[in-house]
């Protein structure tokens, strides 16, 4: 029986068309080039890693100062841009909170957007927010999910965990959870219901 359900947040809840063309565009470069540099170096930002360590070398690449203003600038633009979650997924957090399960947000994701994480409209919904950088392991390690099975004290098993990342839905099913790979907001509203936690619509 699921006792709490928990999402991932990058694509599961927020699939934000611009988190190159936005940050290219206020730096005056090709959204390409900025893309091209964006996944470099992410794992170890999102395990803990600083700013500097992360947007330093991709500013540099893209020639240009890795400077504190440029930094402090992109960290906040990037932490912006991946809490704004779709509408329809806002619904189905609501929807799953009201039925009094556990909710929670498993998300590789560094401190400046766990901080921008507990500050959106829509944290209301979440009972527990699980932070990769602040627990200092990421997505598909082991230690992240028993980490977060622990402190919501219900067995893997009565887990459901949805993510778009196959590695990470493996990583879930490996620690006894039970997982979904995402593919849209209809799918995990309908694998919830089959699950028993959504009543049908």
């Amino acid at each position: 029986m699921i006792r709490a359900v928990v999402f991932d947040l990058g694509q599961v809840l927020a699939s934000p068309p611009d988190i190159h063309s936005h940050p290219a565009g206020l730096l005056g470069v090709a959204t390409d080039d900025f893309a091209a540099g964006y996944w470099t170096g992410r794992q170890a930002y999102d395990e803990g890693g600083s700013d500097a360590d992360y947007w330093g070398p991709l500013l540099s690449g893209l020639g240009l100062a890795p400077d504190a203003e440029s930094v402090a600038l992109l960290a906040g633009t990037d932490a912006t841009i991946w809490t704004r979650i779709r509408p329809e997924a806002e619904r189905l957090l609501a929807d799953v909170a009201a039925t009094g399960l556990v909710t929670g947000l498993l998300s590789n994701a560094p401190v400046a957007l766990g901080a921008a994480i507990e500050a959106a409209p829509w944290r209301r919904h979440l009972d527990r927010v699980y932070v990769s950088a602040l627990i200092g392991s990421a997505k598909p390690k082991r230690a992240i999910y028993d980490h977060a099975a622990a402190d919501l004290g219900v067995p893997p098993a009565a887990i459901a965990f949805v993510d778009d990342r196959p590695e990470n839905v493996e990583g879930a099913l490996a620690a006894g959870w039970t997982a979904h790979l995402w593919q849209d907001d209809a799918d995990t509203r309908a694998w919830l219901t089959e699950l028993g936690v959504l009543a049908e619509r």
